[in-house]
């Protein structure tokens, strides 16, 4: 079975937004004053800094093993609409800033931040479907596999999502949501054909291409820098492909070139259902390259001959293993045993998009494979030629995406691999045109995340929707 971080880095009736009831208007002053009016809101779910359950709550939030050094005010876990309207009002009276957190695998751990309030959405797990519509409404915090799960076994539907499992639907989609299928049935964020949202003034509002559109347009591909609490989205399915295969080879590391030059040349004659990656790594202490391809389809016929087309690598014969057309149900339900950014590791992660010649790959790459530590890789995922986008903050995108993964265990490597990504990926500047931002690294190296024109409207859109920076924005 292939990891998801192997596989890539793995019309519509919409339903008007519920009432939610107003919080108090005005909250007393002083932090115990606060404390007790926080507890009559929000019934005993708000957590504060220095409660006795407040750290573990702050470190559970965070995926990565490799927790911030970043202290919310408070944490609210979060089990209905009505509780995110009282958070928000409350860190408005506070002075305090608002983020939320739906899955919790931002690598950055942008949901955590000095002088907040943290909204974790954990507790709200909706899913509705309306086959007819072809929509599903979900709460952002239901992961990838349960909502694709309930697809597949109640409606025969399917919907891109994050390769790995327990990966929230809110980070995928929000920062632009690369997943399963994604090249054939569109991005995460272009699937999003409407949200429930609770605003920096603590409003419970339906955004919609008709209602509150520069909210849905923000929501498209703005990540962390978002000004609002999504607290229910409205995303398109699709009829789900009925054949689903891998195929893959294993080589030597010295065969970087003539691979990389193959799948260069190669990639914009892939159909658009097949997901092809290249890892380079070294994790059972010899150096080798793993490229890999999914496909989804209608046909085993179909399938297989999209597959076929990993099996014209002039090197094909002088692999190490191969694995041809095996059968899989995606996205898997549970973690792969082989799964190349395992839970319980720490992570430091960069990436870039580029639309590098082959030439200039091998250059690089070649450049990039002293690795800080065993598990750690270079991933090169196929994402060309690039979609044609609909008007949305996502639009930053490039042929190739290329990111430097450190994965380790101890603590007392963090330096060092956050240190070798960051030089790592600064490398590549030259032949880069941007960063994906589902796998950002802000605080450490910023890239292009959006086209200038993107990112000059989505603050003009912040000074007008959230002029006192509730939201604090990215890292």
């Amino acid at each position: 079975m292939i990891a998801r971080r192997f596989l890539l880095k793995s019309a519509a009736a919409i339903g008007a937004a519920a009432g939610v009831g107003r919080a108090s208007a005005m909250l007393p002053s002083g932090p115990e004053a606060a404390r007790s009016a926080a507890a009559d809101i929000l019934a005993g779910k708000i957590h504060f800094k220095g409660d006795g359950s407040y750290e573990a709550l702050r470190q559970a939030a965070t995926w990565n093993a490799r927790k911030p050094n970043r202290f919310p005010n408070a944490i609210v876990l979060a089990a209905s609409e009505a509780d995110v309207v009282a958070a928000v009002r409350l860190a408005k009276e506070r002075g305090w800033q608002v983020t939320a957190r739906s899955g919790g695998h931002s690598f950055s751990a942008s949901h955590t931040r000095d002088n907040s309030v943290q909204i974790n959405l954990s507790q709200m797990k909706q899913i509705e479907v309306d086959a007819k519509a072809g929509i599903a409404k979900i709460s952002p915090s239901v992961s990838g596999n349960a909502l694709n799960k309930k697809l597949r076994e109640e409606y025969d539907l399917f919907t891109p999502s994050a390769h790995g499992v327990s990966i929230g639907m809110g980070g995928f989609v929000m920062a632009g949501g690369h997943g399963w299928n994604s090249r054939a049935m569109g991005l995460g964020c272009a699937n999003l054909q409407a949200l429930d949202v609770v605003t920096a003034n603590g409003d419970l509002i339906h955004a919609s291409e008709t209602e509150n559109s520069d909210y849905l347009w923000a929501a498209r591909g703005s990540g962390p820098g978002y000004f609002g609490v999504a607290t229910r989205y409205y995303l398109k399915v699709y009829k789900r492909p009925h054949v689903m295969k891998q195929t893959g080879y294993v080589y030597a590391m010295d065969e970087l070139e003539p691979l990389l030059r193959w799948l260069r040349i190669t990639m914009p004659s892939f159909p658009s259902n097949l997901e092809v990656v290249l890892i380079a790594q070294a994790a059972k202490g010899t150096p080798t390259l793993m490229i890999a391809g999914t496909c989804m389809g209608d046909s085993d016929r179909e399938v297989r001959a999209a597959l076929a087309i990993l099996d014209t690598c002039p090197i094909v014969g002088g692999e190490k293993s191969k694995w041809a057309n095996v059968d899989v149900v995606l996205p898997l339900d549970v973690e792969a045993a082989d799964e190349s950014m395992p839970t319980g590791a720490r992570y430091a992660v960069d990436n870039i998009w580029t639309n590098a010649s082959a030439a200039e790959l091998i250059s690089h790459m070649r450049k990039l494979l002293d690795f800080p530590t065993p598990q750690s890789h270079v991933f090169v995922q196929v994402w060309g030629p690039v979609q044609t986008l609909p008007d949305m903050a996502y639009s930053v995108q490039g042929d190739i995406y290329l990111a430097c993964n450190a994965v380790y265990y101890d603590p007392a490597d963090d330096a060092r691999c956050a240190a070798w990504v960051v030089e790592a990926t600064k490398r590549l500047d030259h032949i880069s045109v941007g960063a994906q931002m589902n796998d950002e690294n802000t605080e450490h190296h910023m890239a292009r995340y959006l086209s200038p024109e993107a990112s000059q409207r989505l603050e003009t859109m912040r000074n007008k929707y959230d002029p006192e920076r509730r939201f604090p924005g990215f890292l």
